[in-house]
């Protein structure tokens, strides 16, 4: 059975992707979520590594939005076959974890507050509609209400050589994303050398979308 490491992005945890896990195991892939501490981009790194570590052989390696920092510097351990990038940061060599030049909507940027030590946080007010628009509503809540304060790395963390120039990648573009601006996720597969898929809809298509997202990652696994 192809496994898949699902790795969430920022004010999110590994329950993010609970709707999704269902539909994969329905088409005969594993998954494993991994938990981000959300402190520093090396201790990110380190719990992708750890589960990657624990794998049975090869896997698919999936980090959403932020995730796909800690991806980016964890996806070369030997375990890992191929990358999928999902509406996700991509940094590249001496990079910041954020990269350089990201399409941030003002949507997510007009919703964070403080939270202390660095770390920020997502206004409960607007955050369903900021990352979840396109879901059922009270399934949106219920996400939201699970957010909690994170930082994306710290202010001298750096990528080293990027997973994706030695591991075939993919990325999937959210095509209506608010988050992450879809022509910066195109431009930015293009620069990495992805291979490039597109779902229509917002930034979270495992809720949104999770049958979609399964079979596309199908695909990609195939």
């Amino acid at each position: 059975m192809p496994t898949i490491v699902l790795v969430h992005g920022a004010y999110h945890g590994a329950w993010c992707f609970e709707p999704l896990l269902p539909e994969l195991a329905s088409r005969g892939i594993g998954a494993v979520t991994v938990e981000l501490p959300l402190t520093t981009l090396e201790e990110d790194a380190e719990a992708v590594s750890a589960a990657l570590d624990a794998s049975d052989g090869k896997v698919t390696l999936l980090g959403h939005s932020y995730g796909g920092s800690p991806v980016t510097v964890a996806g070369v351990h030997p375990t890992v076959e191929r990358l999928v990038y999902l509406a996700a940061l991509a940094p590249g060599a001496g990079d910041p974890p954020a990269g350089t030049g990201v399409g941030i909507g003002q949507p997510l940027l007009d919703a964070l507050r403080p939270a202390g030590d660095g770390r920020t946080a997502v206004d409960p007010d607007v955050a369903v509609e900021v990352f979840y628009p396109d879901a059922d509503p009270e399934a949106g809540r219920t996400m939201a209400a699970k957010l909690r304060p994170g930082a994306t790395g710290g202010p001298a963390d750096r990528i080293g050589t990027p997973a994706w120039q030695e591991r075939p990648t993919h990325y999937i573009v959210c095509a209506d994303d608010p988050i992450v601006l879809p022509d910066w996720q195109r431009r930015r597969a293009a620069e990495i050398g992805a291979t490039v898929h597109e779902l229509p809809g917002d930034h979270s298509p495992f809720l949104a979308r999770p049958a979609e997202l399964a079979q596309l990652l199908v695909e990609v696994v195939d």
